[in-house]
């Protein structure tokens, strides 16, 4: 059973999945406290946030199409007002991933993580309806569990589209994503390591790339000052934990699948090819750049190489190409 007891500003969900009955206030308050309590007995208790969509009029969101299907969710399009694009993400009717009391907890916990991150590169959360454990009924006024979010565009199938970006673009990007993954690294739950991370969890909203999936692990890995037993990426272990693991993890990931993209950009070329006046004075800016680069793909164990690191070396860059 799920039971929703909300006022103005505080509520409890009690995660136990008996019954399949599940209340909630016309609010829509959510819930965002105690994850890690909520993992061992079930139970969730947070102060809340106003949304625009609520059981009480989240049926009036039109459904336009499919956008994505996962092993447990699809994802629509769907609109409403004047034409206004929001992600509408439902529970499928059948999943590999567990009983449907399993899998709502894990979507209630989305929206909880979703309370909890805030920042201007993780896709808004718009509202969201539990009213029972009816699921793949993809009826809005029917569907045990929904979720709606921003829109944004689709980056995955359209890798080209970072090419055409300017370098200044490009840089902007790298330093927005870096900025994400520094909060991630001091967010309000610990040291947060993304999990099966991809381009696939970005998308294109607001001008600049915003993470679509939050979900993670906080703890950094268990560690002894013993030769099979120390911590990878050349990590130090404090007190039996890889203290910074989880950064440097996020920051090797976000290098495969996005830095690369934005840093080695075609504007390079057209720059160092130029024989302007001010294209040679930009060509001096391209030295730390290409660094940066080398570092980031040849020598990323040295402890230098850290987000904050990368950060200050984007600003470098960004100053000496302006």
């Amino acid at each position: 059973m799920i039971i929703v007891l909300a006022g103005a500003v505080v509520c409890v969900i009690v995660m136990t999945f008996s019954t399949g009955y599940i209340t909630q206030d016309t609010r829509n308050t959510v819930n965002r406290d105690s994850l890690t309590n909520s993992e061992s007995n079930g139970t969730m208790t947070c102060d809340g946030g106003d949304y625009i969509f609520s059981c009480e009029n989240i049926d009036t969101i039109r459904l336009l199409r499919v956008l994505g299907t996962g092993a447990d969710k699809k994802t629509y399009l769907g609109e409403y007002g004047q034409e206004t694009k929001v992600a509408v993400k439902m529970l499928s009717s059948s999943s590999l991933m567990g009983p449907n009391g399993d899998r709502l907890k894990m979507f209630m916990k989305e929206i909880l993580l979703l309370q909890e991150l805030k920042h201007r590169n993780i896709l808004r959360l718009l509202g969201f309806c539990i009213r029972g454990d009816k699921f793949g009924t993809y009826s809005l006024r029917d569907e045990g569990a929904i979720a709606v979010y921003e829109y944004g565009e689709d980056v995955h199938s359209n890798i080209s589209f970072f090419t055409h970006l300017p370098l200044s673009q490009c840089l902007d990007l790298a330093l927005a994503i870096t900025d994400l993954f520094m909060y991630l690294e001091r967010s309000p739950l610990g040291s947060m390591k993304m999990r099966d991370l991809g381009l696939r969890h970005f998308t294109w909203h607001d001008n600049t790339l915003k993470l679509i999936d939050v979900d993670g692990d906080w703890e950094e890995p268990p560690c002894r000052n013993r030769l099979y037993h120390r911590c990878r990426l050349n990590i130090s272990c404090v007190d039996g934990r890889c203290v910074g693991y989880n950064a440097k993890r996020n920051l090797l990931t976000i290098n495969k699948i996005l830095l690369g993209l934005l840093l080695e950009n075609a504007d390079i070329l057209a720059i160092e090819r130029s024989t302007t006046g001010p294209s040679i004075m930009r060509q001096r800016g391209l030295r730390p750049l290409k660094q940066l680069i080398w570092m980031l793909n040849e020598n990323f164990d040295h402890p230098q190489v850290t987000l904050a690191w990368v950060r200050q070396q984007l600003v470098d860059v960004r100053s000496a190409l302006q």
